[in-house]
């Protein structure tokens, strides 16, 4: 009821303020009752883009306006009577539209279509240039899709805080986001999902999961993103969610520099002791520097110089001494946006470039629940806590972004365009964890320090040419893509609380080594992508059948890729049980780690951890072509159908854990077949029916033998080198309609059948004190089926008062339902069947827009919300673990002036409810915060944000 009555407040209050805004800044002669005006959109008549600087004139005077970048434009104070409106724009046939009547108090809408045309100018050539950033440009792209597709431009972009691409795709219908970065869509997970930056793969920055870090793209260099959610021959065939293509921004429409700056609170971390690790000179910029990295000429492995005990020594001495963190004042969140662009002709070719350059930096303070459990028991309805901890959690983002594209039109239907595009993060965190182990009898005082650089070059050089008067066309890609993901030196180390003194006892193993209460961890990854795509498309004119006119296309795509993992794992012990100096743990962690105290006798030594299975050696080599037909059967029937073949050969080198080499090599050659057919009611009104079998192959850090201990969540990770090839059968049934060139009403049915699906599991009986292990397996089959709805309308002319036409709302959710049969993969599980880890059974996304021509003020609030998914899957005593949904409410307020600056403000997450990851401990099918088992609790806090931006 207080979630309810505080959106209803909000909505009151937005609306409030809208009105009072639209009253202060509107012309006072626009209020007289006795006047009228005219307000519209001017689009292409072909594409239905719109068109931005048409003259919209009333013929014989010089009052009139100019479209704005949204293709609108509005002409004010007008007279009561009948008016002929003329509209032009260079390359456009004007249009003269007569008798058109205005009348006092109200507002007249005209919509105008132009269409194009081709003129000489002194001999230059002068040809209208696509538009493909608005909002109507994106529904025009989607509506003349041959496949079931979703996006979001630009300019929606635009009205959100959302500051990075992974926050902007959550907008997209039936799309959620795991550990707001990876991608899920249709509630399949990231897994089953393909990534691409324009027309090749997305390099991959992590160990762990197939999928690409959305969030290290900066929203503000974005220009739209579109997810293709049923195959089609000439898509990739790895994917059964959707396949989701970032398109960054290309060459500008006018010349000019752009500068924006934007700087953000947090009540919880802003101004605060923010508590970090000591860092390099260049880690302000997102980069390492070496800062953290094990010194030059440190042994490879120190089990070889096991019995050179100075060596050993000097080893563990020459590491950094940096296990108590600094602390400075955190400031505020801050972000700057430099882009720019230029355009020239060179003969007959007009050039461009595009060019920017991004920073952000920004900083949390989260207060964090976590607890484990033994098996509940269900006699007496009691849960058994293993632990109870709570995280004091100090992070830090930095992202740094440079985008350098050029594009060469060289003559009519004939461009090249290079795309560089290189992105930088660094996250880093401090944790102090603290509370009482019940399994180990102490009380927890145990800390952390932990860096991630992660880092992605991508450069494509394509083509794209018109032969025959358009009737043959050809686009090329040759794509290089390079990725890193660089963990230095993760520190951890226990301690432990006497509740009665409060002293703390540093904790140090004697024996073996366990590098998670005491010890450091290195982990290097580099990925290699090589990339080259050829496709045709031809279009056949048949004389002896008038109106139809076929299309054949057809295409190769190949794929090299190549991936290095290397971890170093070292942990420190007593370096002599019976001689140790039992005074050292009463000290401070900097002082047990000083040279001295590093030694062979009375202090602690270096011990290695690292096994030989925690470092692989994989590529993967893709080869692909495909054949397709488009066949029009009349104006209102089409039908796309082809079939793609893939040839991929995944191959994977390294050793158990006693030293034994594991070599996969794994072959697999796919025919995947795919039809989509599409039936026109109207010119506005459509049905889709779709039809298409993808896969999805297992990744390399899947099929490694390699664990690693994961601090956060206290568990070990683990591959399995023994995973098939799933293949999913997919079906949809979408109706659309479009009642102008900008809006969209849709719903849709869809449903798959998976053949081996991979899913992470539970390891029972693995690991101790709480630390458990996962692994991936192979289910025995699984299905997926959902209905999903999108609107986006204008409310423009319902009710005829002025302050709803400027208003225009998005509506989309999807629910969904899943089951998958687990066969021998179950053995151990409470169930043989539950719904697909990650899939929520429902996602809504809901936003009011509103937007006033006059003052140039807009007005946004936006509202999410996911439903309970399965995080991870457990076994027979210990329930699965579910993520819980939480509702996530923003709002925005822009306002524009003269077209040159920019001022925005925003505050996201209003209602800043939890979040909770649970188990369902008594299995009653309730999820009670109080009776069951609640894994981990944070509030991620509200934040607000405000910023500028100019023109030059």
């Amino acid at each position: 009821m207080l979630r309810i009555r505080f959106l209803t407040f909000s909505l009151t209050l937005i609306f409030a303020l809208s009105g009072v805004s639209n009253r202060l800044f509107a012309d006072p002669e626009n209020l007289d009752p006795t006047r009228g005006s005219i307000a519209g959109t001017v689009v292409d008549q072909k594409t239905g883009e719109t068109i931005i600087g048409a003259n919209v004139i009333i013929e014989g005077t010089t009052q009139g306006a100019a479209s704005d970048l949204n293709g609108s434009y509005r002409i004010e104070n007008l007279s009561p009577g009948f008016y002929n409106i003329l509209v032009s724009f260079i390359s456009y046939e004007p249009v003269i539209v007569e008798r058109v009547q205005v009348e006092g108090g109200r507002t007249t809408r005209l919509n105008i279509s132009l269409a194009e045309t081709e003129m000489s100018i002194e001999g230059v050539q002068v040809t209208a240039r696509r538009v493909t950033h608005t909002e109507m440009s994106l529904i025009t792209s989607i509506r003349s899709a041959n496949l079931v597709a979703s996006g979001i431009s630009a300019q929606q972009i635009s009205r959100s805080q959302d500051s990075d691409a992974a926050a902007v795709v959550k907008r997209i219908p039936g799309v959620t986001l795991v550990d707001n970065r990876f991608v899920m869509i249709r509630g399949l997970s990231e897994r089953y999902n393909a990534s691409m930056l324009h027309e090749t793969y997305a390099p991959s920055m992590e160990t762990d999961v197939r999928s690409f870090s959305f969030d290290i793209i900066p929203s503000n260099l974005v220009e739209r993103i579109m997810i293709y959610k049923s195959p089609s021959a000439d898509l990739p065939g790895d994917f059964a969610g959707g396949v989701i293509r970032v398109y960054t921004k290309s060459i500008p429409e006018e010349n000019g520099l752009n500068i924006s700056y934007s700087g953000g609170y947090d009540p919880e971390a802003s101004f605060q002791d923010f508590k970090t690790q000591e860092n390099g000179k260049l880690h302000w910029l997102g980069f390492n520097n070496s800062h953290h990295s094990l010194p030059g000429g440190f042994p490879e492995n120190l089990r070889a110089i096991a019995n050179n005990q100075s060596a050993i020594t000097q080893a563990g001495q020459s590491l950094n001494n940096n296990w108590v963190p600094v602390s400075h004042n955190s400031g505020m969140n801050h972000s700057l946006h430099i882009s720019g662009g230029y355009t020239f002709k060179l003969g007959r070719a007009r050039i461009g470039n595009i060019s920017a350059i991004s920073y952000n930096n920004s900083k949390s303070i989260d207060n964090v629940d976590r607890a484990d459990f033994n098996s509940y028991d269900m006699e007496y309805q009691r849960k058994s806590f293993i632990y109870r901890f709570n995280d004091e959690k100090n992070g830090q983002s930095i992202r740094t972004s440079i985008m350098h594209n050029w594009s060469a039109e060289l003559s009519k239907g004939h461009t090249i365009e290079l795309k560089n595009q290189f992105y930088q993060l660094s996250n880093s965190e401090y944790v102090l964890r603290t509370g009482p182990h019940y399994d180990f009898n102490y009380n927890a005082n145990n800390h952390s320090f932990h860096q991630v650089y992660r880092g992605i070059y991508s450069g494509q050089l394509t083509g794209s040419h018109e032969f025959f008067n358009g009737k043959t066309s050809m686009n090329w890609t040759a794509g290089y893509g390079y990725s890193f993901r660089d963990e230095p030196d993760y520190r951890r180390y226990r301690s432990d609380l006497d509740t009665n003194t409060r002293d703390l006892t540093l904790y140090v193993p004697f024996g073996a080594a366990a590098s998670y209460f005491l010890g450091r961890f290195y982990s290097e990854m580099e990925e290699h992508n090589i990339t080259a795509a050829l496709n045709f498309t031809h279009r056949i004119s048949l004389n002896r059948f008038p109106g139809f006119v076929p299309e054949v296309s057809a295409g190769i795509f190949y794929e090299d890729k190549d991936r290095y993992f290397n971890a170093r794992n070292l942990g420190y012990v007593r370096a002599n049980t019976m001689q140790f100096d039992q005074n050292l743990l009463d000290q401070s962690i900097d002082y047990l780690f000083q040279p001295e105290n590093i030694n062979t006798t009375t202090g602690i030594k270096i011990d290695e951890q690292t096994n030989p299975s925690d470092s692989y050696t994989a590529f993967n080599l893709l080869k692909a072509g495909y054949l397709m037909f488009t066949l029009p059967f009349s104006q209102k029937i089409k039908l796309v159908t082809g079939v793609r073949v893939e040839d991929n050969t995944q191959s994977m080198h390294s050793f158990t854990l006693t030293n034994q080499p594991i070599d996969v090599v794994y072959p697999v050659t796919s025919i995947l077949p795919s039809a989509n057919l599409s039936y026109n009611f109207t010119n506005r009104m459509l049905v889709r029916a779709a039809y298409g079998k993808t896969l999805n192959r297992p990744e390399f850090r899947e099929l490694a033998p390699f664990g690693f201990y994961d601090f956060s969540f206290n568990l070990v990770k683990k591959g399995n080198e023994f995973l098939q090839t799933a293949y999913i059968h997919n079906a949809d049934l979408r109706w659309e309609f479009y009642p102008t060139a900008g809006e969209t009403i849709s719903f849709g049915v869809f449903y798959k059948h998976f053949e081996n699906p991979i899913e992470s599991k539970f390891i029972d009986g693995g690991g101790s004190g709480g630390i458990k292990t996962f692994s991936y397996e192979n289910a025995a089959s699984a299905v997926s089926q959902g209905i999903e709805t999108e609107v986006r309308k204008s409310l423009e002319g319902l009710t005829g008062l002025r302050f709803f036409d400027d208003l225009s709302i998005l509506f989309n959710a999807a629910l969904i339902k899943s089951n998958v049969s687990l066969g021998k993969a179950g053995e151990g599980q409470l169930v043989s069947d539950r719904p697909m880890q990650g899939q929520s059974p429902f996602i809504v996304n809901a936003g009011v827009y509103y937007r006033n021509m006059k003052s140039d003020l807009q007005v946004n609030l936006l509202y999410n919300i996911v439903g309970q998914r399965i995080f991870i899957i457990g076994y027979h005593s210990y329930p699965d673990i579910y993520e819980m949904p939480r509702n996530h409410l923003d709002l925005s307020v822009s306002k524009s002036i003269r077209n040159r600056m920019e001022i925005k403000f925003g505050i996201r997450d209003i209602l800043n409810e939890n979040v909770v990851l649970m188990q369902d401990a008594n299995q009653d099918g309730v999820f009670d915060r109080e009776a069951d088992q609640v894994i981990q609790k944070f509030r991620p806090g509200t934040r607000f944000s405000f910023g500028v931006s100019y023109k030059l």
